[in-house]
């Protein structure tokens, strides 16, 4: 038979338990935060481009990622020396002379987020270039610094005329 005492400390034990057991108390953040997070760090990431800041551009890189572009570059960039040499020359490009931004306008058409763990592979098209699609494919990682690519792969497909 169980005494009030017997059955506080029981409940006590239940609780917390379940408190210790919880996906807060173990460091799990739910997925909608994390979708949240991943999120800000993409739209900080293109702001960064779009006003082609490097530092902060290159901030949201982890430093062996590995990049394809579609044009100029067919060799996948490794590591931070080869994505930043590849990067400098394409803000040089971009910015064409010009002194103040912002450069572009990138507009995420058609984003999806596949988020398992502590990655996240972020899909895109870009209207960007008349006659092409241009599509995106973002891999992110979560690190102790926040969220970091760790691979980005562009490549574009031409469209028919309409």
């Amino acid at each position: 038979m169980y005494t009030a005492a017997r059955m506080k400390r029981k409940c006590l034990v239940l609780f917390l338990l379940a408190v210790v057991t919880s996906p807060n108390s173990m460091g799990v953040v739910p997925k909608s935060d994390v979708e949240s997070e991943v999120r800000k760090t993409l739209t900080d990431f293109i702001h960064a481009f779009d006003n082609l800041d490097w530092d902060k551009f290159r901030s949201f890189f982890a430093d062996d990622a590995t990049v394809f572009y579609p044009r100029e570059f067919p060799r996948r960039a490794e590591g931070r020396k080869g994505f930043e040499t590849f990067f400098l020359k394409e803000f040089d490009r971009i910015r064409a002379g010009r002194t103040e931004g912002p450069y572009m306008d990138i507009q995420p058409r058609d984003l999806q987020l596949q988020i398992s763990g502590d990655v996240c592979i972020a899909t895109f098209h870009l209207d960007d270039r008349p006659g092409f699609l241009n599509r995106r494919t973002i891999v992110l990682k979560k690190q102790s610094l926040g969220w970091k690519i760790i691979h980005l792969h562009a490549s574009e497909v031409a469209t028919p005329p309409q």
